[in-house]
């Protein structure tokens, strides 16, 4: 399982290579709703805009990129992904291969 770092810009950007994969992962956030938003590219195609974080929801799961899953979960209970909760790492975001998921609930 790997962890995002996210630093404390309400724009940010970063890259990384999942199952072979170039994964392009680019977060926002939004003043208004308090929330961050993500946006996801696959070998350099955007494939995923807006996607509001919510913790203990499976950002990919509705599209079958194959990628496995990426989530944000709360490591201070009760803490949600507002402005200072995700670069403070009250609640991290978080990937996991489909492999890693069966075994964490078999």
């Amino acid at each position: 399982m790997n962890v995002f770092s996210v630093l404390d810009h309400p724009d940010q950007q970063f890259g990384t290579v999942i199952d072979g994969r170039r994964v392009t992962v680019r977060l926002r956030y939004n003043p208004a709703k308090d929330r961050w938003a993500f946006d996801l590219s696959i070998d350099d195609v955007p494939v995923l805009h807006g996607r509001k974080i919510v913790t203990g929801v499976d950002l990919l799961a509705p599209f079958r990129f194959g990628l496995g899953v990426i989530f944000a979960a709360a490591v201070t209970p009760g803490a949600v992904p507002d402005r200072n909760a995700l670069p403070d790492g009250t609640v991290k975001l978080f990937h996991a291969t489909d492999a890693e998921v069966a075994a964490a609930v078999a």
